[in-house]
């Protein structure tokens, strides 16, 4: 049952890794296409879903965090954040010790719609998960929490290399006229 694209996989990955990655990224196809369904009931785009998301786990943001959690530019958030205000899902707030910057908050009604859809989507998640066994489930999560502590660490790791200084400039040599 190996569906997981041969392409990214490791030659030497194991069968059982293989199909393991397969089924997770039949999940994670599932759980797309439900937020993908709750956007088109909510009449939201799929990134003012993702900053609705985000502001109701990590609080208030800037419109640069938000840029960088996006992976867009700055100015690609202000019409997304512009529509979010307008809908009554947000409200921005200055900030109150530089008047020229503003945070981003949910509102009650941005908070709501948060907590409901996390609480449909895990009522539809746990259905799905009571067909499997217990013992099952928890070799599951057993997986996943040593695979999400690897792949921390290896984050960690990305960040603590790429925060070392390095020059800009191309040496000399390098620099093309």
């Amino acid at each position: 049952m190996v569906s997981a694209d041969e392409a990214c996989v490791r030659p030497t990955m194991s069968e059982a890794s293989r199909n393991f990655l397969g089924a997770l990224e039949g999940l994670m196809e599932c759980f797309q296409q439900e937020q993908r369904g709750l956007c088109r009931d909510l009449k939201l785009t799929t990134l003012q879903f993702l900053v609705l998301r985000w502001l109701a786990k990590d609080g208030d943001a800037n419109m640069s965090k938000l840029a960088q959690l996006l992976g867009v530019r700055p100015q690609t958030v202000t019409p997304i954040v512009d529509s979010l205000e307008t809908g009554g899902w947000v409200r921005r707030v200055h900030s109150t010790e530089d008047r020229r910057e503003s945070f981003l908050r949910l509102t009650p009604k941005g908070l709501r719609v948060i907590q409901s859809v996390r609480v449909s989507f895990f009522d539809k998640l746990g259905r799905a998960l009571d067909e499997a066994s217990p013992t099952s489930l928890a070799g599951a999560a057993n997986v996943l929490e040593v695979a999400t502590a690897a792949l921390r660490r290896d984050l960690a790791r990305a960040r603590t290399t790429s925060a070392k200084p390095t020059s800009r400039r191309a040496p000399l040599e390098h620099r093309v006229r």
